[in-house]
């Protein structure tokens, strides 16, 4: 049977690139001969409405045609609507947005054309989801990543992306604008972090907890996350001056900055983080707000389309890899 994809554009995406460019990417759909049906995220949030509601209406391949952001709600839309039946979507990405981090581990190119080629290879894999329950302000509250969660600083940093973009600032400068004027405004916390059964009481500049390796437009904040293995990588980094970053800023790319003492990497399936002070948070490069966490992972539960295996290494049977080949 010929598949019925449902396209999830998000026409605010890449500061507005997601509405210039929507009828070029359904004019390479239709060349490539993909059926679908498009639906518009026309606010924030909604397309976690729309994907819960397709999802509970029994449909079973997805594409996101957006950023980083769009993925993650079409994501929890997904699993809002009903874990059990997560790993039964199929979910395709044609890259539209500005940082278009979660593409990077996964070997998808940043371009139309080709991106709907991997689409149509279909090679798919089950990747691992982190589900988030935040405390904030009494309210507690779930978020589901695929990509990098972070908390202090990152997320700091995120929120100030985030303004950056609605006023239409786009690319590599709204990530380097954001880190140093965050950096005025934050100070390092004595923070707890729990990661399974052992804990650490850490001047909390920054921790990062990834799936994918690469947030902020290419940063390698966690080198050596792996979305396939059923674990979390986590970078804590500690308190750390001006001259530190600015030393460091080139190994944030390469993911060489690890190596500074003032950082350390762990592994874990459980990571709870809370602070004196309620800490920012981010998923995916959405804002959570300010308060306390609960990270945990839930292991091959999201199949996705992927192109190179450059990042993800050795494809085990528990993770699968097919190539149906029904278009």
């Amino acid at each position: 049977m010929e598949i019925l994809w449902q396209v999830i554009l998000n026409p605010h995406a890449g500061g507005g690139k997601g509405a210039h460019d929507q009828s070029k990417i359904e004019q390479l759909l239709k060349q490539s001969e993909i059926r679908y049906k498009l639906v518009l995220s026309q606010y924030p949030g909604h397309a976690i409405e729309m994907t819960r509601a397709l999802v509970n209406n029994g449909e079973t391949h997805l594409i996101v045609a957006g950023g980083d952001g769009t993925l993650n709600e079409v994501v929890n839309g997904i699993f809002l609507a009903d874990r059990q039946v997560a790993s039964q979507i199929t979910l395709g990405m044609v890259p539209v947005g500005t940082g278009n981090d979660w593409i990077k581990t996964f070997g998808i190119p940043d371009n139309y054309q080709k991106a709907i080629d991997i689409i149509k290879e279909y090679k798919t894999v089950l990747q691992d989801v982190g589900e988030i329950t935040c405390l904030i302000r009494g309210k507690t509250t779930r978020r589901f990543f695929v990509n990098i969660a972070g908390f202090g600083f990152d997320a700091l940093v995120t929120r100030n992306a985030n303004a950056l973009k609605f006023k239409g600032i786009t690319g590599i400068r709204v990530y380097i604008q954001s880190l140093f004027s965050g950096y005025v405004n934050y100070r390092s916390r004595n923070t707890t972090i729990t990661i399974d059964d052992t804990a650490l009481v850490v001047n909390l500049f920054s921790a990062s907890i990834g799936l994918g390796k690469f947030n902020g437009g290419g940063m390698m904040q966690v080198p050596e996350a792996n979305p396939l293995k059923g674990l979390f990588h986590l970078t804590i980094i500690r308190k750390i001056g001006i001259w530190g970053i600015l030393t460091n800023f080139k190994g944030l790319y390469s993911g060489e900055f690890v190596r500074d003492y003032r950082v350390s990497t762990h592994t874990g399936k459980l990571i709870a983080i809370s602070s004196g002070s309620p800490l920012p948070g981010e998923a995916d490069g959405e804002t959570l707000g300010a308060g306390a966490f609960r990270v945990d992972i839930i292991a091959h539960r999201l199949k996705v389309i992927y192109g190179s295996d450059k990042f993800l290494g050795e494809i085990s049977p528990e993770t699968g890899d097919s190539n149906e080949g029904r278009f």
